[in-house]
Parts: C-alpha cells; sequence; structure tokens
C-alpha cells in the first residue's frame, strides 16, 4: 500500500520549554555550569539570538611581569598580555520514540506518552553528560566502552573534537597537564596496582597550579566562598579505591565545616588538600582488550599496559556549552491517521574541551588502575 505523506506545514510540532530546563536540571554538570568564568563547565548563549555555527572564546593567561620599581619610567617597559581563543562548532543529534498504537495505549496502566517524553528527556540530558566527560578526557576512540561492556566511542568527535593527551606525556608518564599514576615510568608500564591516592590527587592539583615557561597559564581554581578549589571527577571504581585508603578516610572523619552550604558540595565524595571529589560513571575508562592501546583513535601512541580509568582535575573554564534556539527541542508528530504519535527531541549545540595555544586549558587528566568490582 502506498503512503501518502502529510503536508510539511500541517505536522504538530509541539515545542516543549520545560524540556531544556528538565535537561539541565536532571544534569550532574548542572551545578558546575554557568556563563561566567567561574564555572568549570562555560555557556555560551550567543547563538540563541542569532544564526551562526561557530563561537569563539577568548582566553588569556595572568599577568606575570616584575612591574617597574621606584620612579623608573613604565612607559616602554609595559607588559603585554598573553592572549589565544578557542572556536566552538555545532552540530544537531536526535532521537525519537513512536508509540505502537491507541489500542497498545489503552491496554497499558501507565501514560505511555508520558513516558516517551521523559524517557527522551532523560537521553538528552544524559548524551550531553557523556560528551562533557569524553571531551575532557580528551577521548576519541570510537571503540571506548564503559566497565559493563557497552560502547560509548561513536559520538566521541559528536561537534567537535577534542585534544588528546600527547603520546610524549602518556610515554613519560606526566605532562603539563597530564599525569599517570605510574609518573616514573608511564603508561606502558602501568600495574593493576597503581591506584588513586591521595598523594597523586595532590601531585595533579600542585601540577594545576603551576605556570608554564612557555606562558602557558595555570589551571584557574574556582572561587567558592572566598577560598579556591579544585573538583576531580573519579570513576566509582576508583571512587572504591579512595573510601579503602586509610589516609583518605580518615581526613574525611577529620574534616570540619567545609562551606556544606553551597551547592558545589552537594554530592560530594570528599575533600582532600582543597581538591573536591565526585564520582560518576561516565569518567573514562579504557579496556585495552576491547579498545586498543589508548583513549586516542589513532593507531600509534603509548600502549597502555593495563585496564586504565581517566579521572579529571578541573579548574575554570576546564570545558564549554554552545546552547542554540533549538538546543533540547521536542516535537510531536501523529502517523496513521492519528492512531499512532510519535516523539522527538534533539540537540543543536557544542561541547568541546578548551585549549590555549593548543594546550587543555582548565583539565589535568590522571590515568589509574583500579580495583575490579564484579
Amino acid at each position: 500500500m502506498a503512503a501518502s505523506a502529510s503536508i510539511a506545514a500541517l505536522r504538530p510540532e509541539v515545542w516543549k520549554k520545560e524540556l531544556m530546563k528538565v535537561a539541565k536540571d536532571n544534569n550532574f554538570f548542572n551545578r558546575f555550569m554557568g556563563e561566567g568564568e567561574n564555572n568549570i563547565i562555560q555557556v555560551k548563549n550567543d547563538l540563541k539570538k542569532e544564526q551562526g555555527d561557530t563561537v569563539t572564546i577568548p582566553l588569556t593567561a595572568k599577568l606575570r611581569g616584575n612591574g617597574v620599581s621606584g620612579d623608573s619610567e613604565l612607559r616602554g617597559n609595559e607588559e603585554a598580555i598573553i592572549a589565544h581563543s578557542d572556536s566552538i562548532a555545532i552540530d544537531q543529534i536526535r532521537n525519537g520514540v513512536v508509540l505502537t498504537g491507541k489500542l497498545d495505549e489503552q491496554k497499558n496502566v501507565y501514560n505511555m506518552r508520558t513516558d516517551a517524553k521523559n524517557k527522551l528527556g532523560m537521553w538528552a540530558s544524559e548524551y550531553e553528560e557523556r560528551q562533557l566527560f569524553l571531551k575532557l578526557g580528551g577521548v576519541n576512540n570510537p571503540l571506548l566502552t564503559d566497565v559493563s561492556g557497552n560502547v560509548v566511542g561513536p559520538q566521541a568527535g559528536w561537534s567537535n573534537s577534542p585534544t588528546q593527551v600527547p603520546t610524549a606525556d602518556t610515554g613519560n608518564g606526566f605532562g603539563d597537564r597530564y599525569l599517570c599514576a605510574d609518573y616514573t615510568n608511564g603508561a606502558d608500564s602501568l600495574a593493576a596496582a597503581d591506584l588513586l591516592t591521595p598523594e597523586l590527587i595532590s601531585r595533579a592539583k600542585y601540577k594545576a597550579m603551576q605556570m608554564q615557561a612557555d606562558g602557558m597559564p595555570k589551571v584557574n581554581p574556582l572561587k567558592i566562598d572566598g577560598r579556591e578549589h579544585y573538583v576531580m571527577f573519579v570513576h566509582p571504581w576508583q571512587a572504591y579505591d579512595l573510601k579503602n585508603n586509610a589516609v583518605f578516610t580518615q581526613a574525611q572523619r577529620e574534616a570540619g565545616t567545609r562551606g556544606d552550604g553551597n551547592r558545589i558540595f552537594t554530592g560530594a565524595l570528599g575533600v582532600w588538600d582543597g581538591v573536591i571529589l565526585y564520582e560518576h560513571e561516565y569518567v573514562p575508562f579504557l579496556d585495552i582488550s576491547v579498545a586498543g592501546h589508548n583513549f586516542n583513535a589513532a593507531a600509534a601512541g603509548t600502549d597502555f599496559s593495563a585496564d586504565c580509568f581517566r579521572a579529571l582535575l578541573c579548574g575554570q573554564q576546564a570545558g564549554c556549552v554552545v546552547d542554540t534556539m533549538d538546543s533540547f527541542k521536542m516535537v510531536e508528530d501523529s502517523f496513521d491517521y492519528d492512531n499512532q504519535v510519535g516523539y522527538a527531541t534533539g540537540i543543536i549545540g557544542g561541547v568541546q574541551k578548551l585549549t590555549f595555544n593548543s594546550k587543555d586549558y582548565g583539565v589535568v587528566c590522571v590515568d589509574t588502575a583500579a580495583t575490579a568490582l564484579v
């Protein structure tokens, strides 16, 4: 039987403004997102008001000169601000659900239409979460899986391909924005016993605090209630190791008030040396038996010698989300003479890790093994 298509202008599209609010509110990164610089994820709304396919983010380093003293002439001795910019491109991703028909809806004890909308809203929120973790980790390996074996890497390059941790860094075990649990020999010597420890967290923090000799600025900490903090995202398997680390657990028992009234502390695993720790299942995981030798798609690189988790120590402007006027839309459509209804949601926007002169601006990647939880 031939199908007669409806006229596009007559297809009812129901735009749900609350979908964006629900998706953003349920996003794990919500407490870390905002339009200002004092956020881990900076949100840019430029394309909500005008057309375009790219947003440019200015990034500058702090002044580091010695100035002039006394009556020495300042004219001609001024300091130049080191400035770079990063560009975020946008793309579209969509998903949809079609219900079987009105009879099937009548038979079910729950509201299938409401459930379909809720599930799509959850999918959109989790899609953006996954993108942020992939981008911050510099992951572009399409074979990447989670610990359950589900492939999560095919969309690693959506909207933007993130800068990768340089092969020289993983080979050495350390770099300007990288630290391996085996920082003496490198990722190709990573062993199952090389776990995330308080000492490693402190080392990553001090690496973030260092301004590099080539003008690369330090990772700017978040200003929270007048104090400076970094945030580290760890995988639940890494969190398990911290929870069983005597030094870490003792520190949490003895910790005093740390500004728990601020929402950024809500749900935190703990605080160590000024680093607030959060666990999340989307923190990148490398199964070397499935995804190959590293987090990169390229065949060349450091051969990781053990399954690896990439914790992410972040400061200001580690990543960026670009929202547009069509971000998180919901469309309803009817089929088969109104017997079937379908729903679709989509994101038109962009997600990216920010870089300063091609180097990560606000994140230090920390590779460790972890105790396998089976």
